[in-house]
């Protein structure tokens, strides 16, 4: 009965992906204002490959759906703090920042959602879901700490070409 959850973290990636790069679209361009010190890291393949790992996640999340809820759940985790994400581009920029939209009306309420439906029906532990949510982050923490270590090197090497 609660297996649809899984298929709609993947429909929900897709409508975020479709807000961030059709309509309106402007994704690429606002990530590179919010962070221009790693503009030179924001290419078509990293797009790409980004949003690739993100697909591949949400389908190992419905492939594996209630089989191990700590790992699937934690697709819903990372989606919510890309979701967070968002939104502080729009507090920074104070703007609409591409991806805001799907990311505040569906993934967080879906995540939130996905997480009470677990854990009322008790097939998650409170320890589970806080293992779950805080490895869903720390995907998330992993693309951010790979972002901000190559804007800090690239602004080593703009200093030592100087």
């Amino acid at each position: 009965m609660s297996d649809w959850i899984f298929l709609a973290l993947v429909g929900a990636a897709v409508v975020q992906v479709l807000e961030e790069y059709v309509y309106p679209g402007g994704f690429p361009d606002a990530l590179e204002k919010l962070l221009p010190r790693a503009r030179h890291l924001f290419t078509k393949k990293f797009h790409v490959v980004v949003n690739g790992l993100l697909f591949v996640l949400c389908l190992a999340s419905a492939f594996i759906g209630k089989a191990d809820l700590v790992l699937s759940l934690s697709v819903f985790s990372l989606a919510f703090a890309n979701a967070v994400l968002h939104i502080r581009g729009v507090i920074v920029t104070k703007n609409y920042y591409p991806g805001v939209i799907s990311g505040a009306l569906i993934y967080i309420p879906l995540t939130v959602y996905a997480y009470s439906l677990f854990l009322s029906s008790r097939q998650l532990t409170w320890s589970q879901a806080c293992l779950s949510f805080i490895l869903g982050v720390l995907y998330m923490g992993a693309l951010m700490v790979y972002v901000l270590v190559q804007q800090v090197s690239s602004t080593g090497q703009e200093r030592s070409l100087e």
